[in-house]
């Protein structure tokens, strides 16, 4: 059963706001919210201060703040609006720092909820900056918390290679073009330099994409006499089994992620799919939460229900499961073990305390990662 039904009523919003801060700012704060939504905006050329909201806005209406709250109603959602003339004009450094501001302000905003899921949303060269500060966030033990809680990407039509055999920065070039018309020269040479998107296109990047569930929305429609701005091509990853979901837009590049109205028959294509991703992050959460790993000696674990997972490291451990589909993992000397009902799975081994130990983190990490339980 979903956790998040279909409403298409539409809710009156406020005044969209003018300008902004940079940063992430809160659009929709729940009492109980039980996942993180971040937005992130793409190439602003012309340096518009309200560019952070209108990105996102159709007559008025920011979705994400008027609309997507009434299917997600425990979901907390920030707007990130940074000066992206900044960051893609100078290169790869200017990626990078937008990358670990952002990583910043999202550890501040979740210092007393580190272990709630995360789906970041992105437009355009936004995309761009969510990655690489997902590749920060895996070296960086600091941010360790925000790369695990990862669980979904949604993009926008973000340009992740080069398309129609053209190279990544001729489209990303092209992108600017159509979006700012001329643009200075030395802005332009930098946006072309493949400096920029070497890292993206590295295997390494490529594997850390394959962790997460992603959503690729791609635009069909021409803006102008543009075109297509970022075609199939450039705009999907082509990750491997149900780890991409590639969905055709009927909409240009500026018009993707601007809906007036939840009764949009394209709001409703996006909205279905970000709640399905955002049902799995909860569900794979919640199953996280019910792993437990004793690190003691002694400990006694009961649990009811099905498809917990208990792990015990240590010696005179003793475990009881009643339920269907539960696993338990005892690593130590003298442990026992009780189970009633179906499907139920057992494992002991027997080694040292140390070693116990050591065994059953490395055996629990496996098991757990983005709040997603292997069986």
């Amino acid at each position: 059963m979903s956790l998040w039904g279909r409403k298409t009523s539409t809710r009156p919003s406020s005044k969209v706001a003018t300008s902004p801060p940079n940063g992430l700012n809160l659009v929709s704060n729940p009492a109980e919210a039980n996942i993180d939504i971040i937005a992130v905006h793409g190439l602003n050329p012309l340096s518009k201060p309200s560019h952070a909201l209108s990105t996102w806005t159709a007559d008025g209406k920011l979705w994400l703040r008027d609309f997507l709250p009434e299917r997600t109603p425990n979901a907390r959602i920030f707007l990130y609006g940074y000066n992206s003339t900044v960051a893609f004009g100078t290169s790869t450094a200017g990626v990078r720092e937008q990358a670990e501001a952002l990583l910043d302000q999202i550890a501040k905003r979740r210092e007393h909820c580190k272990d709630r899921p995360i789906i970041f949303i992105a437009h355009s060269l936004g995309g761009i900056v969510v990655k690489r500060a997902l590749v920060h966030a895996k070296s960086d033990k600091s941010y360790d918390d925000i790369f695990r809680s990862t669980f979904g990407l949604v993009f926008f039509s973000t340009p992740h290679r080069g398309g129609n055999h053209a190279g990544a920065g001729d489209s990303i070039a092209r992108l600017v073009r159509a979006l700012a018309g001329n643009p200075e020269n030395t802005y332009m040479k930098a946006l072309k330099g493949e400096s920029i998107f070497s890292e993206i296109l590295a295997d390494d990047f490529r594997q850390l994409l394959e962790q997460f569930r992603v959503l690729s929305f791609y635009e069909t429609r021409p803006l102008g006499s543009f075109g297509i701005v970022v075609d199939k091509g450039s705009a999907t990853l082509g990750l491997p089994g149900t780890r991409e979901k590639q969905i055709p837009m009927d909409t240009d590049h500026r018009q993707i992620c601007k809906f007036s109205s939840d009764e949009d028959p394209r709001y409703q294509q996006v909205a279905d799919s970000i709640v399905e991703l955002m049902n799995d992050a909860v569900t794979a959460h919640e199953t996280a939460m019910n792993t437990l790993l004793s690190e003691q000696s002694g400990n006694t674990s009961r649990t009811k229900g099905s498809k917990n997972s208990t792990s015990q490291a240590g010696k005179e451990n003793r475990s009881n499961a009643v339920g269907n589909g539960n696993k338990i993992s005892q690593f130590g000397r003298s442990n026992s073990s009780e189970v009633h009902g179906e499907d139920n799975v057992t494992v002991q081994i027997e080694i040292g305390e140390l070693e116990a130990l050591q065994f059953a983190k490395m055996y629990l990490s496996n098991q757990v990662h983005s709040g997603t339980v292997t069986w």
